[in-house]
């Protein structure tokens, strides 16, 4: 049940044990939203991951500065914990079984970060839990999906008149992600040329640095502040879309 969430032309519910789909990923947004209106009207009280235990596998020791998936996570009422993934003294396949299978026993969900994808494949195989493939990185849908909240919290919603101009590499997964979730979501995309020039687009996105998006609105660059708490939103979106209760 990995959830890397590669899109998909296909239609239907999320699902544990199945990779998302682009209808999936509508609905996400939809319930990132309901989180965030929840929480701007006070609504904090509700935790439904209260008691569910969530893994954060890493290469690495953590950063001094707590994750955003870990925010994230600990708002809905889980618990989590950084395991830390010493290097390989056996062979990979026979590593990582048995490192899934005491995983799984002991957290609801796990995400990797800094894995091969092979890797993440194999702790999927045999965990039985939920895992995600750095849930909290650029190249995961979550990301899109607050890229997209913040552009509508500005108004930039379905019409004849809204255009989205993008200045960047198109062919990065985030970029992928972004243009199909905001196709379906019926939002107009045009690529800028080197110039920068918007023309008659109202809204831009700014990917020239791959791992620092700048979105604009009417208004200006839109700060990082709020596209960060829309990505907790996002992040907390997925987590409920696919632990199973």
């Amino acid at each position: 049940m990995t959830h890397s969430l590669q899109l998909s032309s296909t239609i239907s519910g999320p699902r544990p044990g199945d990779t998302f789909l682009a209808g999936d990923l509508s609905s996400v947004l939809s319930h990132a939203s309901r989180l965030k209106a929840a929480s701007r009207a006070g609504s904090t009280g509700e935790r439904p991951l209260l008691g569910r235990n969530i893994a954060l596998l890493r290469p690495r020791p953590p950063e001094p500065e707590m994750p955003l998936l870990q925010r994230a996570a600990l708002d809905l009422g889980a618990r989590v914990a950084h395991v830390r993934l010493g290097p390989a003294s056996e062979p990979v396949g026979t590593k990582f079984r048995g490192l899934a299978q005491m995983l799984g026993r002991l957290y609801d969900a796990i995400d990797c970060s800094e894995l091969a994808p092979a890797e993440v494949r194999l702790i999927e195989q045999y965990a039985g839990v939920p895992v995600y493939d750095d849930l909290e990185g650029p190249a995961h849908p979550a990301r899109a999906l607050a890229d997209l909240m913040t552009l509508r919290d500005h108004g930039c919603v379905p019409g004849t008149n809204t255009q989205i101009a993008f200045l960047g590499d198109p062919l990065s997964v985030r970029a992928r992600n972004f243009f199909e979730l905001a196709r379906r979501e019926g939002l107009c995309l045009r690529m800028l040329d080197l110039s920068g020039a918007a023309g008659d687009a109202v809204f831009s996105v700014d990917a020239v640095d791959p791992d620092h998006w700048v979105l604009h609105a009417p208004s200006g660059p839109i700060g990082a502040a709020q596209c960060a708490q829309n990505h907790r939103f996002a992040l907390q979106a997925m987590l409920l879309a696919t632990m199973p209760a």
